[in-house]
């Protein structure tokens, strides 16, 4: 007869529902609306720890026994990374891996980032330190560089497609350097979609991070470093303080770590910036150079410096008040090194606090908080700034200063002769453009959990609240204004080398300051127990609910605000921005059972199915239900058999919906351009205004306005789609310290939420008159001096594309077996191997419209999607006999191909393979209660391949290389 526990007939129900709602096939049907989010943390049990059983090596998966009602009895269950079910055993259906303190303290690093960027599941485009270029207006933190913050992108699918956790909770800013290492017990890394755990954005999988509990006692860290350039130094003390009873406990710390900035000139491979042209790789830059490109009629060209090859001329000599002293601009060799002003290390420093503690109320309650606080404050550099015409300045033909007879202006203006001509300058004398960021960071997780009774039941009630609030300065913008009045009353703006301009100029500076806040409120239940017993055991059910809401504020000083009308701001194009504002909440439902179905059976040691279900309930894209069905086989006591077949999504974000307009000026070939009367006819929609056999778009760039949706009046829909998972983990008896594991995915999405290209605008409306695309193009009327010209062009993000991922992770993990040679103690070794490979990675990014097609991009790198390496793996050899302590961890990262490289030919160009080295040695001095431990990162040295410049400022992948090299670091740790 089957025993139902207590309270729970609900949960039965629920669990029969389940079941009913559980449908999978070749296309699963979606409903439509927004995702879902979040997870009862690991907070949500009875245990003392609250803590899934922590790996031992740093990169292992866990197997799972089955679950008998005595093991039960004498084990603690936990909530794992992965599922809601409290587990007895950390092994699941879900391939998670464990990076433990040892593995995060052997890596040197103060930041957790640069420990968890290594790992072979993460590739693709990602922020780390090593991030410089300014992102000038745009809101979306993710789209930054020079914060000092990194992010991670699981399975390359983006940093918006991994969900950060922290304890199971999400973050507000998901930045895992603002977290105290101190604070970590251990970092659990599912690289599987897990929709229907945690809600929105896991769909790569999530990262989350286990912290500490029942520390006693206090230590104190130093630790300093150096590369072997001299340069990049880093330093940082953390302290670490806890105290536990029978009823409490509690641990605090402190961090701080400050880093150094290194320009890109201190590095042979980033000293120019280097384009492939036509197959060679050469030192080019900036056409934006201090003695100015001038464009001027061909004669005053010819009597200035000859015949030259084009109209633009450049300063040779004297004070430009001549026009002998010009001559012909030579194009590469008169480019400006604006390379040698960028840094490939930011300047950064962080500030961290945090506690965590609980405290037993009764026997069955008990409360507890989590609670940490980071500032930082890091800085970029970019050389002093670039300025043209089409900042919205002017020289009229009648300034003194101005030898040529022409006006310098963006367009011909009205009325005015000689007008339209190009000047691009690059005004040194005021200096580099520094851009800071000071980001202030809040998470607290506070609540109380219990059990019913004496019953298997728990629950736990909480309150998350996370706040970041990051403040961008950008010094040395030039105000348009002053600098128009400068040169109307006379600066000899075409002479950037003498001192009087510079100071002149300096009086017209700004420092547009840009700031970016969002928050996240959330009250969630959870409870968790056992329905009744079968013969294989206990079936288990957790379910939960939540309420979240989210808000984001992006502010502007009026200087930098863009005017859409114009494209310019008070300054500089580049700094002009948008503010905007926006919220959103989500309510959810959600449950998941795992069901014992048989034990103990020949070719069945265990078999247990696991389902769940969440339904979501967003107040911006309406509802959204996803489920997943897993099996855990067991046919042999050594051998784990899984898979899991999930329902992912992911629901428009704040920034996705409401980011403020942003200029960008793309390359765009126009299929309007050399067309008669009766084709221009058949493309009334896209070639308005366009006359017959028109020539094309001006020189100047085209202008687009990136935004969120809602600012141009547009709603979004989440993306969706499967993943799936299937492997294997081997413990055999037989060879006592071994573990392996092998699992296939494929994860594959739709409705991509992504900013539409300006060339798929075009296309669409060129190829279909009625196209909701059409109104997003603006030209030039009749009635201007450019008719057909296109003015702007609207691209907000928006649901297109289709994107499908597959490969294969392999782990191998050995224990070695002590060794006897006699009077010899050799120590006791280790040896962990990891590794994925990506087979496929297929994206189509406009199904449907003109010219589209799927492109798969394994095995190479792009600006879209970063690095894709096919094989990336890591292999760590540790260590250990007495006091003594050793580590050895080579880290592999593919060739690849780097599409479109040639700037001129369009060209691919090979990326070699590359294989880092690093060692660490640790001794303790017990009597002292002293460690030290020293380590050599990138031993041999390596440099980064070449990526050639294509947009980046020093050649390089920094979210995949290491621009640093060999590089130091000494750590004393003090128990006190």
């Amino acid at each position: 007869m089957h025993r139902v526990l207590p309270h729970n007939r609900l949960a039965l129900a629920l669990s029969s529902a389940l079941f009913a709602t559980m449908s999978f096939g070749a296309t699963a049907a979606f409903a439509q609306g927004q995702p879902a989010d979040s997870q009862p943390g690991t907070n949500a049990t009875p245990s003392a720890s609250g803590e899934a059983p922590q790996s031992t090596s740093s990169a292992t998966d866990q197997t799972t026994a089955p679950a008998t009602t005595d093991k039960a009895k004498t084990l603690k269950a936990v909530v794992v990374t992965g599922s809601l079910i409290r587990r007895v055993d950390a092994e699941t259906s879900s391939p998670v891996v464990t990076v433990d303190r040892t593995a995060i303290s052997n890596n040197g690093s103060p930041v957790l980032g640069n420990v968890l960027q290594a790992l072979p599941s993460i590739s693709g485009a990602a922020t780390n330190p090593q991030n410089n270029s300014n992102g000038g207006g745009v809101a979306s933190p993710l789209l930054e560089g020079g914060d000092g913050a990194s992010r991670i992108s699981l399975r390359g699918l983006g940093v918006d497609r991994t969900l950060v956790l922290i304890d199971g909770q999400r973050m507000a800013n998901a930045d895992v350097n603002m977290i105290p290492q101190n604070m970590i017990d251990r970092v659990d890394v599912l690289a599987e979609g897990a929709s229907t755990v945690y809600g929105s954005d896991a769909i790569g999988g999530v990262v989350n991070f286990i912290l500490r509990k029942d520390y006693q006692g206090a230590e104190a860290s130093i630790n300093d470093g150096i590369s072997g350039h001299g340069d990049g130094q880093r330093h940082g003390i953390s302290l670490t303080a806890g105290a536990s009873g029978d009823n409490f406990n509690i641990v605090g710390g402190l961090n701080y770590n400050k880093y150094d900035a290194v320009l890109a000139t201190q590095r042979k491979y980033s000293a120019h910036q280097l384009y492939l042209s036509s197959g060679v790789a050469s030192p080019a830059g900036s056409s934006t150079i201090p003695t100015g490109k001038i464009q001027t009629p061909a004669s005053i060209a010819a009597n200035a410096a000859g015949t030259c090859p084009t109209q633009y001329i450049t300063l040779a000599g004297g004070n430009g008040s001549s026009v002998s002293d010009y001559r012909c601009d030579r194009g590469a060799p008169d480019a400006y090194n604006y390379n040698a002003y960028n840094y490939i290390q930011t300047q950064q420093q962080r500030t961290d606090a945090f506690v965590l503690g609980s405290y037993k109320l009764a026997d069955n309650l008990t409360f507890f908080t989590d609670a940490f606080f980071n500032h930082t404050q890091s800085s970029g550099q970019d050389a002093p700034a670039p300025t043209s015409v089409g900042d919205g300045w002017y020289v009229l033909a009648s300034n003194p200063i101005n030898p040529f007879g022409v006006t310098f202006s963006a367009n011909p203006i009205p009325g005015v002769a000689n007008s339209g001509y190009q000047f691009n300058t690059r005004l040194t004398g005021l200096g580099t453009r520094l851009h800071t960021f000071d980001t202030k960071n809040v998470q607290v997780n506070s609540g109380l959990r219990g059990a019913f009774g004496q019953s298997s039941w728990a629950w736990d009630a909480s309150f998350d609240y996370g706040y970041s609030n990051r403040v961008q300065r950008d010094y040395n913008e030039v105000n348009i204004a002053d600098f128009q009045n400068a040169i109307n009353s006379g600066v000899n703006i075409f002479n950037q080398a003498d001192p009087t301009v510079s100071a002149a100029l300096r009086n017209g500076v700004d420092t547009p300051e840009y700031v970016y806040t969002n928050t996240t409120k959330q009250v969630q239940f959870n409870a968790n127990g056992e329905l009744w017993d079968l013969p294989a055991g206990a079936i288990q059910l957790a379910a939960g609910a939540l309420y979240r809401q989210q808000s984001m504020n992006y502010t502007v000083t009026p200087d930098a605000v863009l005017n859409l009308t114009t494209g310019t701001c008070e300054v500089l194009q580049e700094a002009c921005g948008s503010p905007g504002r926006g919220s959103d909440n989500v309510k959810e439902l959600y449950a998941e059972s795992l069901i014992p179905l048989l034990s103990q059976q020949p070719w069945a040691y265990s078999l247990n199915v696991d389902v769940g279900i969440r339904a979501s309930d967003y107040s911006t894209s309406g509802t959204t239900t996803n489920k997943k069905i897993a099996v855990e086989w067991k046919p042999i006591a050594d051998l784990l058999v899984r898979g899991t077949i999930s329902q992912v999504f992911r629901a428009p974000n704040l920034d996705e919906l409401h980011d403020g307009v942003t200029l960008v000026q793309p390359t765009l070939t126009d299929p309007c351009a050399h067309l008669s009367a009766a084709e221009l006819a058949q493309h009334t929609a896209a070639c308005q205004y366009v006359p017959v056999n028109w020539a094309g778009n001006s020189p100047a760039q085209v202008n687009t306005y990136y935004s969120g949706a809602s600012t141009v009046g547009n709603t979004l829909k989440p993306e969706q789609g499967k993943s799936i998972d299937l492997g294997m983990v081997y413990d055999p008896s037989w060879a006592e310290g071994v573990s392996t594991s092998v699992d296939f995915w494929h994860i594959y999405l739709s409705d991509l939420l992504t900013p539409i290209a300006a060339s798929t605008v075009v296309n669409a409306c060129f190829a279909n008159n009625s196209s909701p695309y059409c109104s997003l193009i603006s030209r030039y009327d009749t009635s201007t001096l450019q008719p057909g010209q296109v003015k702007v062009i609207n691209t907000p993000v928006v649901n297109l594309g289709n994107l499908s991922t597959s490969g294969v992770d392999f782990t191998l993990n050995y224990k070695l077996p002590h060794f006897d040679l006699g009077s010899v103690d050799p120590g006791n070794f280790k040896a962990g191997f990891s590794t994925t490979y990506t087979s496929t990675y297929k994206n189509d990014s406009a199904p449907g419209q003109p010219g589209a097609k799927t492109i798969d991009y394994a095995g190479t790198y792009t600006q879209q999607f970063g690095n894709l390496a096919r094989w990336r793996g890591t292999l760590t050899l540790n260590w250990e006999r007495g006091n003594w302590s050793a580590q050895w961890q080579s880290r592999y990262i593919n060739h690849l191909t780097n599409l479109n490289a040639d700037v001129v030919t369009g060209a691919n160009a090979p990326m070699g393979s590359v294989i880092y080295h690093s060692i660490q040695l640790g001794y303790a001095i017990p009597s002292w209660h002293t460690r030290l431990d020293f380590g050599v990162d990138n031993l041999t040295n390596k440099a980064p391949p070449l990526v050639y410049q294509n947009g980046l400022n020093y050649n390089v992948d920094t979210a995949t290389y290491d621009t640093m090299g060999r590089y130091y670091w000494l750590r004393a740790t003090f128990k006190l």
